[in-house]
C-alpha cells in the first residue's frame, strides 16, 4: 500500500527573530518536550500556502503572509513517505499576544544564533541556516 503525506512547516519570523513553540512529545523519556516550528499536514483541496498560513493563524491567533518558500523535504516514516515545504511566514501585526493552540504549552521568539539551543533536528537546524543565513 502507498501512502504518502505532505507536511508543511511555518517559519514564523519578526525583524531577526523565529517562533518557536515548546510541544508535548512524550512523558515516558526524561524531558517530554521539544521545540518545533508550526506545522500541520496538507488537507485535502488545500494548497500548501494555505496550510502554512491556517496553522499560523490556528496557533498564533494572528494572521500571516507567506514571504517565500525556504526548503523542501522527503523522507520515509515507516511505510509512510513524508513530503515537506517549510515557508518563511511574517504576521500580519506587530502584535505581541501569541495565543497558542491547545497542542502547545509555550513559545519563544529566537535568534537563528539560538537555534541550535532549541530545536533537536539537526537536519532542520541545518536546512534553515543554510536559508536564512
Amino acid at each position: 500500500m502507498n501512502s504518502l503525506f505532505v507536511h508543511i512547516k511555518a517559519v514564523v519570523q519578526r525583524q531577526d527573530q523565529y517562533l518557536i513553540f515548546r510541544h508535548w512529545v512524550d512523558d515516558r523519556i526524561i524531558d517530554p518536550y521539544s521545540w518545533e516550528f508550526v506545522d500541520t499536514e496538507l488537507e485535502q483541496g488545500e494548497s500548501p500556502e494555505q496550510a502554512a498560513l491556517r496553522a499560523v493563524s490556528e496557533n498564533t491567533g494572528i494572521e500571516g503572509r507567506i514571504v517565500r518558500p525556504l526548503y523542501t523535504w522527503s523522507n520515509m516514516l515507516g511505510e509512510r513517505q513524508c513530503v515537506g515545504i517549510a515557508f518563511l511566514v511574517h504576521l500580519a501585526t506587530d502584535e505581541e499576544d501569541i495565543k497558542i493552540g491547545d497542542e502547545y504549552c509555550g513559545y519563544e521568539w529566537i535568534t537563528l544564533q539560538e537555534l541550535d539551543d532549541y530545536i533537536d533536528n539537526p537536519y532542520v537546524v541545518k536546512d534553515l541556516h543554510k536559508a536564512l543565513g
